[in-house]
């Protein structure tokens, strides 16, 4: 949107801002939800790269492979622990820094 249109609707009362500021969310709130989307999105692509079956990543994870299937159908609905748990099962280095930082 150009700045001098964005000006008008303001100036009509509109307001202007990301998904945090719509649902009243906290800098913190904001933080875990983005976050989940950079892990989730990790974990997509290491999945996509690594040609691993869903039964493979199961097993590394110590699960079953209907779990992982909705992991990915659904990653919305999983705890950011199973994400960590996914991408480290895939190699990734994410999980041991988070941990490192505490």
């Amino acid at each position: 949107m150009d700045a001098q249109r964005k000006k008008k609707l303001e100036a009509a009362g509109w307001k202007f801002g990301d998904y945090a500021d719509f649902l009243g969310m906290t800098p913190e709130e904001k933080a875990v939800v983005e976050i989940r989307i950079a892990a989730t999105k990790e974990m997509e692509r290491l999945h996509a790269e690594s040609g691993i079956s869903q039964k493979e990543l199961a097993r590394r994870m110590g699960t079953q492979q209907p779990n992982v299937s909705r992991l990915f159908k659904n990653p919305g609905k999983a705890t950011l622990d199973t994400i960590l748990q996914a991408l480290e099962a895939l190699g990734s280095a994410v999980p041991r820094k988070i941990a490192s930082m505490f």
